[in-house]
């Protein structure tokens, strides 16, 4: 491997930078975001400052230290690189509602259901970004999708994460009506396992 390549997964053994990346999480380990920064500011190459590992290096820097700008910023970046990983779209769309910028997260979760059609966490949260903005009709009309899906099967999942979670306050009154309606109809059962 050449120095201008990516190091493969798994393997940055020989990667001169990777030193860079072991020293800042030992850096955080102690709680110091500041040295774990000082440590990935000294990788100059550009190509290697993009790169998924780097840049999720600097995530748990930005998380460390409270800086959900920042936190965005990165999440944006990985979300290039692994256009398939769920968890950075998620993680993006609460760092957007936490800022304030609703109608962002709301256009980047419209965009992520488009790539990922009918994904249930990505549905739960726009229904959660849709009550932010107070589109409460749209909000229901997504989780009842939501609860229909695979013949319901995260229906309980979903609404007891619902119930408990702040920005569905607006919701409160028909997710307990729904909650009553399944507890009826499954008899009280307790919630089933689902894998996902």
């Amino acid at each position: 491997m050449s120095e201008d390549e990516d190091p493969p997964a798994g393997e940055a053994s020989g990667w001169p930078d990777k030193r860079r990346l072991e020293a800042s999480e030992g850096w955080l380990a102690l709680c110091n975001w500041r040295e774990a920064k000082a440590e990935l500011d000294k990788i100059t190459d550009e190509k290697i400052r993009t790169h998924p590992d780097v840049v999720k290096a600097y995530l748990d820097v930005w998380e460390v230290s409270d800086n959900r700008e920042e936190m965005a910023r990165c999440l944006e970046v990985l979300i290039l690189h692994e256009p398939d990983e769920i968890g950075h779209r998620l993680r993006l769309n609460a760092m957007l509602l936490f800022l304030g910028r609703f109608d962002e997260a709301h256009r980047r979760i419209e965009e992520d259901l488009k790539v990922h059609p009918n994904h249930p966490a990505l549905l739960f949260k726009l229904a959660v970004t849709l009550c932010m903005l107070r589109k409460l009709e749209e909000a229901e009309w997504t989780l009842v999708i939501l609860f229909t899906l695979e013949e319901g099967k995260y229906e309980r999942v979903y609404l007891d994460m619902a119930l408990g979670w702040e920005g569905m306050e607006p919701l409160r009154h028909k997710l307990q009506e729904w909650k009553r309606e399944l507890d009826l109809k499954s008899g009280g059962d307790s919630q089933p396992e689902v894998t996902d």
